[in-house]
Formats: structure tokens, C-alpha cells, sequence
């Protein structure tokens, strides 16, 4: 009976332009997508009395649970990693054209561009930046020569020396 009504009510809204009493019907995309997916397919719908105590439950009746468990996981899932993959996205974008800068310069050049970040989302974008990253690590490093002498070398680094012989003078010495 669900089957027959929603490939009814299907076709009645692709023959109304996806509309009912002229106007039109709410999230027509999906249903549109839904019609497209189902035209040239067997559906077959079966209830399963899912009220009933564990206990007493049918092995079908179990399955039907663990389905509606993994659909309302996986839904919640889907939305929060869009909008969080989103944010993150633009504050990415907004780290990188800003050139680096730290996580409140960053803001402060998306909010004057009229882009709406979280600090959390710059920072984790910060976090995560390679760039940035290399740039870190180069300002820790102490210089190799300081206050005019050398500084000790440390174990396993490699070391360059390039013999450049000097050109000879006019007087040929």
C-alpha cells in the first residue's frame, strides 16, 4: 500500500510540475531524484512492527532496529561534516589569501571581506597548515654563526663545503 501510494503520489506531482493545489511540494529536488532513481525499479515495501520489547523481538525486528539506528548516525554524520568541511574550507581559503597571518588577523580579514569564521575553525586551520608549519620551525632554528663564532653542529646533519677557486689577478698572481 506505501509503495502504490508513493509511486501514485510520484506521479501525480511529476504531472503537476511537481506541485499540489498550486503550490509547490516541499524538498521537489529529492522527490525529483527519488522518481528518477525508482522509474525503471522493483520497489517493494514490508512493515515491521518495530514496537515491540527486545525481548520478545523478531530477528527481523532486530535488524530493522540496528538499520534505524545506522540511518540516524550516518544522517547526523552527513550534515555535521558538511557544515564543518564547509567552514573549514573557507577559513583555509581565508588563512592562505591572507597570507599567513596569525588566527585574529585572519578573522579580522574575513570579517572585512563579509565572511562569518569561528576562531576554533581559523585555529584549526593554523594547526594544520604545512606552510605555516615550515615557517615555525624556521624561526626556532639558531643560526649556525652567532655572536662570531660557530655554533656547535648537531648529530646527523649534513653539511655542504664548496671549494671555490678564487680568479687570478690582472698581474697573473
Amino acid at each position: 500500500m506505501v509503495a502504490n501510494a508513493l509511486w501514485g503520489w510520484l506521479q501525480q506531482w511529476e504531472q503537476n510540475n511537481w506541485q499540489r493545489r498550486g503550490k509547490p511540494i516541499w524538498s521537489a529536488e529529492l522527490w525529483k531524484d527519488i522518481a528518477a532513481r525508482i522509474k525503471n525499479m522493483v520497489v517493494k515495501v514490508r512493515h515491521v512492527d518495530a514496537h515491540e520489547p527486545k525481548s520478545r523481538a523478531t530477528e527481523e525486528q532486530k535488524n530493522n532496529h540496528q538499520v534505524d539506528q545506522a540511518a540516524k548516525i550516518e544522517v547526523v554524520q552527513i550534515d555535521l561534516d558538511w557544515q564543518n568541511k564547509g567552514e573549514l574550507f573557507l577559513a583555509r581559503w581565508a588563512h592562505e589569501t591572507s597570507g599567513h597571518q596569525g588566527r585574529d588577523a585572519t578573522y579580522k580579514w574575513a570579517r572585512d571581506r563579509g565572511v562569518d569564521l569561528t576562531m576554533d575553525a581559523i585555529a584549526q586551520v593554523i594547526h594544520d597548515c604545512e606552510t605555516c608549519a615550515i615557517i615555525k620551525q624556521a624561526k626556532r632554528m639558531k643560526p649556525l654563526w652567532e655572536e662570531g663564532r660557530w655554533q656547535k653542529y648537531k648529530y646527523g646533519e649534513a653539511w655542504q663545503i664548496d671549494y671555490i677557486t678564487l680568479p687570478r689577478s690582472c698581474s697573473g698572481k
